[in-house]
């Protein structure tokens, strides 16, 4: 075993899990958890503004982001409004209450980060950066993501629906 090489995706997953326990316990001061943190700030920057948008930049299942946002809401963070275009689309917005709250987490996490990366040269970290953002574009549009595979699955639903749609029109013709 002492033999195995050490794989830069095995060190990354090690880095992720050794930097989230020291978020969870920063944030904690915040009475926040890193996923409410990161649900404020996808609502505060605008990239999520929906269950589904939320879930979907979270990597999680929409049945998942009622359970994540229910005590956001409980403090009065966010509030559900439907979408004046589409009364089914339920529109997260932030109340005083949130931007507060994200204030306080932001403090902390900038606190945190700092502290983690000191010692680290811009360089260092402009090299580290950019990694992760080709990763992450490398890994997103990978045929094993499963946002492609679930965006391919709807795709082969939706020909195998259009396909059965046209069949019992050409049997049709046939017939006549």
């Amino acid at each position: 075993m002492a033999d195995l090489p050490v794989s830069t995706v095995y060190l990354l997953k090690r880095a992720e899990l050794a930097v989230r326990g020291c978020v969870e316990v920063a944030l904690a001061a915040a009475e926040l958890t890193p996923s409410q943190y990161f649900i404020l700030f996808l609502v505060k920057s605008g990239e999520a503004t929906s269950s589904a948008e939320l879930a979907r930049s979270m990597g999680v299942l929409p049945q998942s982001m009622t359970e994540l946002i229910a005590p956001l809401e409980k403090k009065g963070a966010i509030v559900r409004k439907p979408d004046p275009a589409n009364n089914r689309i339920l529109r997260i917005e932030m109340t005083a209450a949130g931007d507060r709250l994200f204030a306080k987490g932001t403090e902390v996490a900038i606190r945190i980060e700092r502290e983690l990366l000191e010692g680290f040269e811009a360089r260092e970290l402009a090299v580290v950066n950019r990694f992760f953002g080709e990763l992450t574009a490398k890994a997103e549009s990978h045929s094993l993501h499963p946002k492609l595979r679930r965006l391919t699955k709807v795709a082969a639903k939706a020909k195998a629906v259009r396909t059965a749609a046209k069949r019992p029109a050409r049997r049709r013709a046939r017939r006549a």
